[in-house]
């Protein structure tokens, strides 16, 4: 498996380990997205999830998805950042259409950032 790959494993697909982190992680603002990290005790490897509210983009489907496949594809490039052992939930709050990948990848990077130095 690659280095960059985004597998099953990595993703936090239940609804109770993703309420958790919302509820009890610690949140950071950025221009476009929010990001809720909690550490994870006894997890080898990062999880991560991501959210696209429907309020949105008036409720297409279409639209939200590519929201999601951009938010995957610019935490891919970043997550090795991020030390293991933490469940991740990224919430798109201001991506429109034309918001490239590149500008969400320096979001998240600077987020990692700022969490690894607290």
């Amino acid at each position: 498996m690659s280095l960059n790959s985004f597998s099953r494993k990595e993703s936090l697909k239940k609804n109770r380990s993703i309420k958790a982190v919302l509820d009890n992680g610690i949140c950071h603002k950025s221009k476009s997205i929010n990001v809720y990290i909690l550490k994870s005790p006894g997890a080898d490897i990062n999880k991560a999830a991501f959210i696209c509210k429907k309020a949105l983009h008036q409720k297409k489907s279409v639209l939200r998805n590519r929201v999601r496949r951009i938010l995957r594809e610019a935490y891919r490039q970043t997550k090795f950042i991020l030390p293991a052992g933490h469940d991740i939930v990224i919430v798109g709050t201001k991506i429109t259409q034309n918001t490239l990948s590149k500008e969400i990848e320096r979001e998240i990077l600077d987020v990692f950032k700022k969490h690894i130095k607290k």
